[in-house]
């Protein structure tokens, strides 16, 4: 059995349901879960195949939230390939009344392809405008994202 690391970048706590609503679905198809509310690279053992879930919001002008970005810096001092055994998928949460709507998501998409992760399906944004109650919408996707995930280590 395959454990899922669920990540979560949260400012007003939102991002948190969002993460909190895909647990049954991953565990329903036989992985365990754990949740981070606040990572810390020195809790997983980059040696050794990681599958990450991370669910984070946009702060700000295009930020990551408080609790992420001590995380989303240690993430940036790895060398190049470092992340090779990472998979990863990727939900974020933001207000397309911004021009920075889910930036942190596209730029933690970036950051961990370019030190050698690879995201599973494709990064899934929620908008808070159209859709003011964001786990309904993670509720919707998240099958499709399972079905992925076990394709990939089945």
């Amino acid at each position: 059995m395959s454990n899922i690391e669920i990540l979560v970048g949260s400012t007003l706590g939102a991002t948190e349901y969002v993460a909190e609503a895909t647990q049954p679905f991953i565990e329903e198809a036989g992985f365990t879960t754990q949740i981070h509310f606040t990572p810390n690279i020195g809790e997983f053992d980059l040696a050794s195949e990681q599958l990450w879930l991370i669910c984070i919001s946009t702060h700000g002008a295009g930020d990551y939230p408080d609790n992420f970005r001590a995380f989303a810096e240690q993430l940036s001092k790895l060398d190049v390939q470092q992340l090779s055994n990472l998979r990863f998928g990727l939900v974020g949460v933001g207000d397309s009344n911004y021009d920075t709507f889910c930036h942190a998501a596209k730029n933690l998409d970036l950051l961990l392809t370019k030190k050698g992760a690879l995201r599973i399906g494709e990064l899934f944004t929620i908008d808070v405008v159209e859709s003011p109650i964001p786990e309904d919408e993670v509720i919707e996707w998240i099958p499709s994202w399972v079905k992925d995930l076990n394709n990939l280590v089945n």
